[in-house]
C-alpha cells in the first residue's frame, strides 16, 4: 500500500522560482499577456513541459521566464509557489530567484525583481505561516564578471530582503567552475551562504571543482555516486547534496528513475536532502520525490524521515528558527511514524 508523505513535515531547499510556478498560475500569466496562441489551454501548458534532453529543458525554461514581464508578475509567481508548498506541509523553503535569463532577455532590474519576489514570499509567510528565505542565482554560461555584477546589484538589499545564499546553475560541460572562485569569495564576504549546481549531467570532477568553492551544499551532485573517494570527501567535509530524482530523469541526467543513485549515496552516508528543482515543469512536487524514493528506489520510510529531518538541519536559517522548526518536526514526524508503524529514527 502506498505511503502518503504529504503530511510529513518537510523542507524545500532546491527550488527555482521560475520553474515552480503552478500551471494554473502560469496560465493566468499567459492570458494576462495575451499569448493564448502559444498555450490556449492549461493542458497546452502541461504539454510544453515535455523534454527531450537538458538543452530542450533550457529552451522551455526561457519560454516560462518570458511570462514574467513585470515586478507584479514576480510577486504573483512567488506567492503562488509558496502557496503550493504550504499544501504539502513544507515548513521551510528557500526560493531561488534567477538573475540570468530574466535580466539578459527580459530586461529586468535585478533589485526590482528580487524585491518583488520577496513581497510575494512575505505575503505567503504572513497568510500561511510558512518560513521562507530567498537565494539569488546566476548561470555559468553568463560568466564570472556577470555574476559579480549581479552580486553588486543585490548587496544594497541585504538588510531589506532575507537573501540567505548565492547559487549558480547552468551548463556543466562547457563552463567549468574554477573561473567562479572570485564570485564565491565575494558572496562569502557579503555574508551569504553558498551552494552550487554541480555533477548533475557531467562527471565527479565537477563536484570536486564545486567543493573548491567552499559551499555548504551542492545542488544535485549525483555523479558523486561513481566515485567512492568523492563520497567520502563529502562526508568528511559535511557538505550536503540537494537531490532531485524526478528532475534528473526529466533532463536525462539518469535514463530511468529506477537507476537513480540515491540509494548508493545514502548507503555511503553522504548527507543529503530531497527537493523538487522545477516541480511545475517536471510534473512533480517535493512530496512526490519522497514517494519516488520509497516506491521506486526502495528507500525505507524511517530513512526518509531522517532525510526530512536533515533538511531542517541544512536549511540556511538562524539558530532560533531552526530550533523551533526542529521541535515541530520531531512532534509531527513522531506522530506520522506512529500512525504508519514506522520506526522513528534516532
Amino acid at each position: 500500500m502506498p505511503i502518503d508523505f504529504s503530511s510529513l513535515p518537510k523542507t524545500e531547499l532546491h527550488l527555482h522560482l521560475e520553474g515552480s510556478i503552478p500551471v494554473e498560475a502560469l496560465f493566468e500569466l499567459v492570458k494576462k499577456h495575451g499569448r493564448q496562441a502559444e498555450a490556449p489551454t492549461i493542458e497546452h501548458v502541461h504539454r510544453r513541459y515535455e523534454f527531450d534532453d537538458f538543452a530542450h529543458f533550457l529552451e522551455v525554461y526561457k519560454w516560462t521566464v518570458s511570462f514574467l514581464k513585470s515586478a507584479e508578475d514576480y510577486e504573483f509567481a512567488a506567492y503562488e509557489v509558496a502557496r503550493s508548498l504550504v499544501r504539502q506541509n513544507v515548513l521551510f523553503a528557500e526560493i531561488m530567484v534567477g538573475l540570468g535569463t530574466s535580466i539578459i532577455e527580459g530586461g529586468h532590474d535585478s533589485a526590482e525583481i528580487v524585491r518583488a519576489a520577496w513581497r510575494g514570499l512575505k505575503a505567503a509567510e504572513v497568510q500561511h505561516g510558512i518560513a521562507l528565505r530567498m537565494q539569488v542565482a546566476t548561470g555559468r554560461q553568463h560568466g564570472a564578471e556577470y555574476a559579480l555584477e549581479r552580486l553588486r546589484d543585490i548587496e544594497p538589499l541585504l538588510g531589506e530582503v532575507d537573501i540567505c545564499a548565492f547559487n549558480m546553475a547552468g551548463a556543466e560541460h562547457t563552463d567549468p567552475l574554477p573561473q567562479f572562485k572570485p564570485v564565491y569569495q565575494r558572496a562569502r564576504d557579503m555574508g551569504l551562504k553558498l551552494t552550487v549546481h554541480a555533477g548533475e549531467v557531467s562527471s565527479p570532477d565537477d563536484v570536486y571543482d564545486a567543493l573548491d568553492l567552499g559551499p555548504q551544499r551542492i545542488g544535485h551532485g549525483i555523479r558523486s555516486a561513481h566515485d567512492p573517494a568523492l563520497m567520502q570527501l563529502l562526508v568528511e567535509r559535511n557538505v550536503a547534496l540537494e537531490v532531485c530524482p524526478v528532475s534528473n530523469e526529466c533532463t536525462g541526467a539518469v535514463k530511468r528513475l529506477a537507476d537513480h543513485p540515491l540509494p548508493r549515496l545514502l548507503e555511503a552516508g553522504v548527507p543529503l536532502v530531497l527537493s523538487s528543482d522545477d516541480p511545475a515543469m517536471f510534473h512533480t512536487s517535493v512530496t512526490r520525490e519522497y514517494e519516488v524514493a520509497h516506491e521506486v528506489l526502495g528507500v525505507d520510510c524511517s530513512t526518509l524521515v531522517r532525510v526530512a529531518r536533515e533538511g531542517f538541519k541544512r536549511g540556511f536559517m538562524d539558530a532560533a528558527l531552526r530550533d523551533r522548526l526542529l521541535q515541530r518536526f520531531n512532534h509531527e514526524a513522531k506522530a506520522w511514524c506512529a500512525e504508519r508503524g514506522v520506526e522513528y529514527p534516532v
